[in-house]
């Protein structure tokens, strides 16, 4: 769009010189009251008149194309303005979106991580889970809690002991249920 823009910018700054030159050429042959053309012919002042209007009417047609010009120019700059404010902008969602998405995959890979230990705790007797889950953090029970079956869950929060069973116990009921 931008090539297009600028191409059309100078083909009417071409056009506009060309007409500039033409009437500069045409006034420097064509000077006085009556002027002696190339050919031999004489311009007489009406005809003078005529072409001095023409003249000025065309110096006004380029004084007009020129303002066209500048605001085309203007609006060019405006839009490659907002084209990279955009951009910058795009770039910036991208990223965000990049870094939930590593976010999601993170947390996938917790849920698999709890899912195979609660597995492998689904194995293990209340005597042998109580002194690993009294090492493990409120959140990672938690998380692995929640890929144990229904059978096992009274070994887990066994092995917990009252007291932290019941304040996870309260924990998941509020997050849960929130």
């Amino acid at each position: 769009m931008k090539k297009i823009l600028m191409g059309l910018a100078m083909a009417l700054v071409f056009f506009v010189l060309m007409i500039v030159l033409f009437v500069v050429v045409f006034i420097f042959f064509f000077t006085g009251d009556e002027e002696m053309l190339a050919n031999g012919d004489f311009v007489s002042s009406e005809e003078m008149q005529v072409i001095v209007q023409k003249h000025d009417s065309l110096l006004a047609d380029v004084d007009s194309l020129l303002v066209v010009l500048a605001q085309n120019n203007a609006a060019i700059d405006s839009l490659e303005l907002e084209l990279t404010y955009r951009n910058a902008n795009l770039r910036i969602l991208e990223e965000n979106l990049q870094e939930r998405d590593a976010e999601i995959e993170s947390l996938r890979q917790v849920g698999m991580n709890a899912q195979d230990m609660a597995k492998t705790f689904a194995t293990m007797s209340v005597a042998e889970l109580t002194p690993i889950v009294a090492r493990l953090s409120d959140d990672v029970v938690i998380d692995i809690y929640r890929y144990t079956t229904t059978k096992r869950r009274k070994y887990l929060l066994t092995a917990l002991g009252d007291d932290r069973a019941a304040a996870l116990t309260n924990r998941l009921v509020k997050k849960e249920g929130s």
